[in-house]
């Protein structure tokens, strides 16, 4: 049943990237009885993780990340969902694996320094590293001259925003030719969850930015006077 229901959604998020589509499409792209279409449809619409109107069945961008999602608990791999995901999506994904390794996510960060505006894809948190993920929809990893200017650009910018411990990541669809680019690992969205398992080993080779934090200031305790017994 997991076979069949990870076909049905990744086929779903195909078929809904551009817009509507309907049953018999659907049943087509999965390969799957049209029972075996029912069942899950009437599913996710009691979910609310899609719509059908006039025969034809559509997910808004949230309810495409909420069958996504769905589609990777059900064992789907997790680079063919993304392949399936609109750039913003894919950002989506890469803040869904991040909260899921137990860091809290900032989306989409923006901060003002040195005379400019800065934005920040995905910020993941978690004591005592920031990750800051560089989230590009590429199907071909860091092979060209553009990549690698994205890359360049995220260093300099998580060189400006450094407060913590800073970890810059070029988030790509595919693995990349290069793994390793001026100390900022490439990783595909496929590789992101074993590289969030192992990479804190590694910060001694990997681009990173410590800065010392001021020691936290004490809280204020309050007294609480008793009246004396007499």
């Amino acid at each position: 049943m997991a076979e069949l229901e990870r076909e049905i959604l990744v086929a779903l998020l195909n078929l809904t990237r551009e817009g509507s589509s309907d049953r018999s499409k659907l049943q087509e792209a999965a390969r799957v009885t049209e029972e075996a279409i029912g069942l899950l449809l009437d599913d996710l619409m009691g979910e609310e993780l899609v719509g059908e109107s006039e025969g034809l069945l559509e997910a808004s961008p949230g309810q495409r990340l909420g069958i996504a999602v769905r589609a990777v608990r059900a064992g789907a791999d997790l680079e063919r969902v993304s392949r399936a995901l609109g750039w913003l999506e894919f950002e989506e994904m890469v803040a869904y694996a991040l909260e899921e390794n137990g860091y809290a996510v900032s989306r989409r960060f923006r901060f003002q320094a040195e005379g400019r505006r800065w934005e920040i894809d995905v910020l993941g948190a978690k004591k005592p590293l920031v990750l800051c993920a560089e989230c590009k929809h590429w199907s071909r990893g860091l092979g060209n001259a553009t990549a690698r200017k994205i890359v360049e650009t995220h260093l300099e910018k998580v060189g400006v925003l450094s407060e913590n411990l800073f970890v810059p990541v070029a988030m790509s669809l595919t693995p990349a030719r290069e793994r390793i680019y001026r100390r900022i690992p490439v990783v595909s969205v496929f590789e992101l969850p074993s590289f969030l398992g192992e990479f804190e080993g590694q910060l001694d080779w990997l681009a990173s930015f410590p800065v010392e934090l001021p020691p936290p200031k004490p809280r204020l305790t309050q007294t609480v006077l008793k009246k004396a017994n007499r």
